[in-house]
């Protein structure tokens, strides 16, 4: 049995190494056949961006013989085989540059640029080239270069490789955002975005030099912030039936993987861990990166791997920002429901700091966090159904979850939940109340940053804890309306139930919050949230009615 290639992203390397490899050369002659002279494919963490990228390296670069890594490989029967090791190549890949200023991130991307450079040295001193062709790129290596400088780099060594070969260039920049998520996390993202528009529009736009350009990335960030002018760029998400295959393991190439590997695990429980995804018109496409780790030591059991592989800040960040509109949606999706919404393809940063459902949502979506259920249109508007993909995913939001609830220092989530356990009404208001006290600073429960965060971080951080054993349902249909809450055992002979309903009280209102209580709990009646429980047998209902205000909180039981 070959060896798995984990953590191995070099097309060359997998093949003369002789690791695993699940034939996706055909990506080669979608993008030669693809209408668009530059094209973006936004795809989630981990599923093969950047070995389908030194791919195309190898493919086109006129500088290496690399006819041989494609034996056996189906690329080698199409008629575009013949465009192999025609054209001039620029590589850069900017995975790694995640770097907590501007400055600091500016000077990784030169790195890359001067390591490329290093590695290809031989063009600069080229006989075909004159001295200001060489000036221009020896100003690139300088040690006092400038952001200016940097900002051409695309544009003046694509026109130089062009003369030098008589060829036009090949470009391909592999995750293009990594920097910009990580700008917009630490808040320097407007001169990243500056710069990255006027880096790639060197490369990409109006560039005679040109003769195809590929970006990849996890988002599609909005075209007037980087792509502003690029009218030949073409898109493919993974909405989008183009290359839909190409990235990710399809069914029947992850039931042959485990048959190759002589893995006995029963199919459906890979399925149920690492499948789930929906990209273009593949239903049942599975992640690369987990199926490999997990071919690798099956010994090991199904457990995650996508979820360790990186930092979620940007996913907490926007699920702890939530309105109280999305909250909604968010808790139906933990709890493993479709939840339909409109969703927004490029993502703009001012809409997702305001929270914006539809932004927020298609970021997740194109993350890898949720995935595409159904969908339809309504005149010219699309709505999608959406859905947490798999086991492996639906642990990233219990972690992040759990997390938001145990910042407390005197009180954590289990004394709030085994009070609520035990139906203990004095113990469950006392430890939520200094939960709050303890976790929370203002700002986080402030009338302006949305209250609805308090009982939303509760609730979901119950949910956590609660799965394993309990139902547990949020908004659900229940009587004549939706609870907030509702609470019951697995086990069909516990009597137990919960049934809880806040409000969050706003600055205008003039309510006490025993008051706001009382009008929750006589929700909880007129709309007979009961009904639910009631039907599955169970007789100890514990009702919560639960108002917010700042670090305050009122409770009234039943």
């Amino acid at each position: 049995m070959r060896k798995f290639p984990i953590g191995i992203s070099d097309f060359k390397e997998v093949i003369q190494e002789n690791y695993y490899y699940v034939d996706k050369s055909l990506f080669i002659e979608e993008i030669i056949n693809s209408s668009g002279k530059s094209i973006l494919i936004p795809r989630p963490r981990r599923f093969g961006k950047t070995i389908n990228m030194s791919m195309l390296k190898a493919f086109f670069d006129v500088t290496e013989k690399n006819e041989e890594l494609f034996d056996g490989l189906k690329i080698k029967e199409s008629d575009t085989w013949v465009q192999q090791g025609k054209y001039p190549v620029i590589f850069l890949t900017f995975k790694d540059v995640k770097k907590n200023t501007f400055e600091a991130s500016l000077k990784k991307i030169y790195q890359i640029c001067f390591e490329w450079l290093s590695e290809n040295k031989e063009i600069l001193d080229h006989p075909k080239l004159d001295e200001l062709d060489k000036i221009a790129l020896n100003q690139l290596l300088k040690k006092d270069w400038d952001q200016e400088d940097l900002s051409n780099f695309l544009k003046v060594v694509s026109s130089k490789l062009e003369k030098i070969y008589n060829q036009k260039v090949v470009i391909l920049i592999d995750e293009y955002d990594s920097c910009i998520i990580k700008s917009w996390t630490e808040g320097y993202q407007k001169e990243m975005i500056d710069f990255m528009r006027d880096f790639l529009s060197g490369g990409f736009k109006d560039n005679s030099a040109l003769h195809k350009g590929v970006i990849t990335g996890i988002l599609r960030v909005a075209k007037e912030s980087i792509f502003s002018g690029l009218n030949n760029l073409v898109t493919y998400s993974v909405l989008d039936y183009s290359t839909d295959d190409k990235f990710g393991l399809t069914e029947s190439e992850v039931k042959k993987l485990l048959e190759d590997a002589n893995i006995q695990t029963s199919f459906d429980d890979v399925k149920k861990w690492y499948n789930g995804y929906t990209i273009g018109q593949q239903s049942e496409m599975y992640n690369p990166w987990s199926i490999l780790n997990y071919a690798n030591q099956p010994t090991q059991g199904l457990k995650p791997y996508w979820v360790n592989t990186s930092a979620n800040e940007l996913i907490e960040v926007l699920l702890t920002n939530a309105n109280a509109d999305l909250e909604k949606k968010l808790t139906g999706l933990i709890d493993g429901q479709v939840m339909v919404s409109e969703i927004e393809e490029t993502t703009i940063f001012k809409d997702l700091d305001a929270g914006k459902e539809e932004t927020v949502l298609g970021l997740l979506l194109f993350n890898g966090y949720l995935t595409v259920a159904s969908y339809k249109q309504v005149d010219r508007r699309y709505f999608y159904g959406l859905k947490i993909p798999n086991e492996e995913v639906k642990i990233v939001y219990d972690k992040m979850l759990e997390r938001l609830l145990n910042k407390a220092t005197n009180v954590n989530s289990s004394e709030i939940l085994t009070a609520l356990l035990e139906q203990d009404a004095d113990a469950f208001e006392y430890y939520l109340s200094q939960y709050l006290m303890n976790a929370f600073s203002y700002h986080d429960v402030s009338p302006k940053s949305f209250p609805e965060r308090v009982y939303h971080a509760f609730v979901l951080g119950l949910m956590a804890h609660l799965s394993n054993r309990f139902i547990v349902k949020s908004n659900p249909e229940t009587g004549l309306g939706r609870a907030d809450l509702l609470i019951y055992p697995k086990d069909t002979n516990d009597p137990r139930g919960w049934i809880l309903e806040f409000k969050a009280k706003k600055p205008y209102q003039k309510q006490t919050l025993e008051e706001m209580a009382k009008e929750a709990m006589q929700q909880i009646h007129d709309s007979k949230y009961i009904t639910t429980l009631q039907e599955l047998n169970k007789t100890e209902i514990m009702l919560v009615g639960a108002a917010f205000d700042g670090k305050e909180v009122g409770c009234v039981i039943e």
